[in-house]
Parts: C-alpha cells; sequence; structure tokens
C-alpha cells in the first residue's frame, strides 16, 4: 500500500531526468558548434546571461516576490563556481577534442556520483546500482572504442576535473533541494554564475551576430530547463538511483545523430547500446521495489 503511494513520485522524477537528458544533448551541440568562433568563458557568459534573462522575464509575468534573502546564500555561491568551473573546463573540452571522446570521458560522472552520494549523502549503494552502473560504462566504451591516439593527457585531466564537479554539484543540488524553492535555486544559480563569467568573457569578447544572438538565447533558455528538470527529479529520487541513467545520453545523442545527420550507428554502438539501456531498466525497476526508502 505504500509502496504504490510512492511510486507516482518515482516515476515523475525518473521522467524528469530523462528529459534533462535530451536538453543537455541540444546543449552540447550548440555549445561545440559556437565553441568554432567564441571563447569558452563568452560562451559560458552569454549562457547565463540570458538564462538570467528568461528568467526575470518568467518572475515578472508569474509576478512571484522572490526571497532575496536565502537559508543559504553561501552555498548559493558555491554552487555557482563550482557550476561556472565545471561547465568552462567542458565548454573548453568540446571545443578541442572530438565530441565522442569528451562524451566518453564525461560519463564517468556517474561513478563519481556514487561515491559522493555514499560519503556526504549518506545514501545505500546497493550492489546492483555498483553493476549496473559498471555495466553502462562498460557499454560506452563498447560504442566509442576510443583510441590511443584520440586522448591528450591535459584534455583528459580537465574532463577528469569536470566531471567530478558536476557529480559534486548533483549531490550539493540534492542536499540543497529541500530547503529552497526550485525556481529560485535556478534563477540565483544562473544569476551568480553569469556575474563570475563576465571578467573571465571580457578579454576575449566577440561581438555576436544576430543569428548568434539567437542560438546563445536558446542555450540559456536550455540550461535553464536542464538544471530545473534536475531539481525536479532530486526532489523525488535519491541521487544514486538516477546516476547510472546519464548513460543514456549517449542513446539520445545516437539517436539525435541518425535523424539530425543520417549517420548510420555502427553494430557496436547498437550492441553498446542494448549494454547501457539495460543498465538504466535494472537500475529504475530496482529502484520501485525499494521506492519507500526513496521519497
Amino acid at each position: 500500500m505504500r509502496l504504490s503511494k510512492f511510486r507516482p513520485n518515482y516515476s515523475r522524477g525518473i521522467a524528469w531526468f530523462l528529459v534533462s537528458l535530451v536538453i543537455g544533448v541540444a546543449n552540447d551541440v550548440l555549445m561545440k558548434h559556437l565553441g568554432n568562433e567564441y571563447s569558452s568563458a563568452q560562451i559560458v557568459c552569454l549562457r547565463y546571461g540570458f538564462a538570467t534573462l528568461s528568467l526575470a522575464l518568467v518572475a515578472c509575468v508569474r509576478r512571484k516576490k522572490m526571497t532575496m534573502f536565502l537559508r543559504a546564500p553561501q552555498l548559493h555561491i558555491v554552487r555557482a563556481i563550482m557550476l561556472l568551473s565545471a561547465i568552462m573546463l567542458y565548454c573548453d573540452a568540446l571545443t578541442r577534442l572530438p565530441l565522442a571522446t569528451v562524451t566518453a570521458l564525461n560519463f564517468i560522472i556517474p561513478i563519481f556520483t556514487l561515491v559522493f552520494a555514499r560519503a556526504f549523502l549518506g545514501e545505500k549503494i546497493t550492489r546492483g546500482r555498483a553493476v549496473a552502473t559498471i555495466l553502462g560504462f562498460a557499454g560506452v566504451c563498447v560504442i566509442l572504442s576510443p583510441t590511443d591516439s584520440e586522448f591528450s593527457t591535459l584534455a583528459a585531466c580537465t574532463l577528469l576535473f569536470s566531471s567530478m564537479l558536476f557529480a559534486g554539484l548533483d549531490v550539493v543540488n540534492k542536499r540543497f533541494i529541500s530547503g529552497e524553492g526550485t525556481f529560485q535555486m535556478v534563477l540565483y544559480t544562473a544569476t551568480i554564475t553569469f556575474a563570475l563569467s563576465v571578467p573571465f568573457a571580457l578579454p576575449e569578447w566577440i561581438w555576436p551576430s544576430l543569428a548568434d544572438v539567437a542560438l546563445f538565447a536558446a542555450l540559456g533558455i536550455g540550461a535553464n530547463l536542464l538544471l530545473y528538470c534536475i531539481l525536479e527529479a532530486f526532489k523525488k529520487v535519491n541521487v544514486s538511483i538516477v546516476a547510472p541513467l546519464r548513460y543514456l545520453e549517449l542513446v539520445i545523442a545516437s539517436i539525435a545523430g541518425f535523424f539530425v545527420f543520417m549517420e548510420i550507428p555502427l553494430l557496436s554502438t547498437i550492441f553498446g547500446a542494448l549494454m547501457i539501456i539495460s543498465s538504466s531498466i535494472y537500475v529504475v525497476i530496482s529502484g520501485a521495489k525499494n521506492n519507500r526508502c526513496d521519497k
């Protein structure tokens, strides 16, 4: 009886996280495209500048009073610093390395997330979740089959540090969401990140064309939607449950590549995707069985 009571929240949490993966793929495509002309700092600056502007417009339309003094304002600053550092490192890697290589290294995030969730949130990491995470990562390796020639030591270290920051941010968001409203968290994250990024963007500033302004605006709105979906997911499920689901992002990217760029997936891609999907389905089913602990 109690289990059925929590199932709707669990399903919604999974749904919110899956939507965030779709938005994440779209944002990566935009950042890689814009990275051909603009610096990583400027991309991040304009991304969160437009994110702040769009949120301000939403607040005006809704006429919702925002809390000026938050329960833990220092944590908002810490979150913004973590996000700014992680996204700048990630954006820089997108411009320096092939997208497949960046994606492969970035999928180490769930491993860090499981460790951090256990260490800082006290979440129980079952053997099944750990195995599913490892199986999903193995699927990513099968799909990408990275070679030594695709990696550089500096870029690999940059992405590794970026992944650690993203994983840490997931854990902070999970712990922080219970004390603040989702809209306030998204607004303050965008505003503070934008303010912190301005000094880094100005030295290499290039005035964007009107078409690129539209892309930056889309990127800013996408950033808001991405964080909103993640925070809504973390309200309903534990971080360790959705961590392995990040591997589905590669499957989503492969599907987008087929329909948008007519890229035919290799047999290795199909086989690896089956491994990823299998591990993700297992995580969802096993999480539902223990849902009374994952409010």
